[in-house]
């Protein structure tokens, strides 16, 4: 993942990881077929990670403030890692990881941790064709805040807030404020 954050994707070639790591040029292809299958594990590894950041910020919160670590670790997440947040959002490695045995739990890790907190919210209280709009909804948002963040767009100061997590939770609190379930 160094190669792709600091040289990005372009430099990420099997080449370059052989001579990264000090082994012989061929020695990447007795793992990777070709430069696709390299991106494919790197994004399934970026998604583990990306499971991680989120878990660790939600951890021992509850209900919106779950939701709101949630986000942050989504957020902090791209912000430490841009080029492999890039990568993880434009590449469709669906038909790539039909062989690796966890890539469907891996890949929608993420977007599970976000639907079951939306589940469990006090504040709302969806019924099962709400919960098949909000799950995307609350996704997109998140999703669109993160992008806003990552390139610069925004920042929390920029909107009055010293820091990101403050930042965070009073969007969250604001887009639980808006949600169908407590507007009249």
């Amino acid at each position: 993942m160094t190669i792709l954050e600091e040289s990005g994707v372009e430099a990420l070639t099997l080449r370059r990881v052989a001579r990264d790591t000090g082994v012989s040029q061929a020695a990447p292809y007795s793992h990777f077929r070709d430069k696709n299958d390299l991106i494919t594990a790197v994004c399934l590894e970026g998604t583990k990670l990306f499971g991680e950041y989120m878990s660790r910020e939600a951890a021992g919160r509850e209900g919106p403030d779950y939701l709101a670590g949630l986000a942050v670790g989504h957020i902090r997440f791209a912000l430490d890692h841009r080029a492999l947040f890039r990568l993880m959002s434009t590449t469709d490695i669906s038909e790539a990881v039909e062989n690796v045995a966890d890539a469907p739990r891996v890949l929608t890790e993420g977007y599970l941790m976000l639907a079951n907190g939306l589940a469990v919210s006090p504040l709302l209280h969806f019924g099962s064709e709400q919960q098949q709009l909000d799950i995307p909804l609350a996704w997109g948002q998140v999703y669109g805040i993160t992008n806003l963040l990552v390139e610069g767009r925004i920042t929390p100061q920029a909107h009055g807030f010293d820091d990101l997590e403050s930042f965070v939770v009073a969007l969250v609190n604001r887009f639980l404020q808006n949600s169908p379930a407590n507007t009249p």
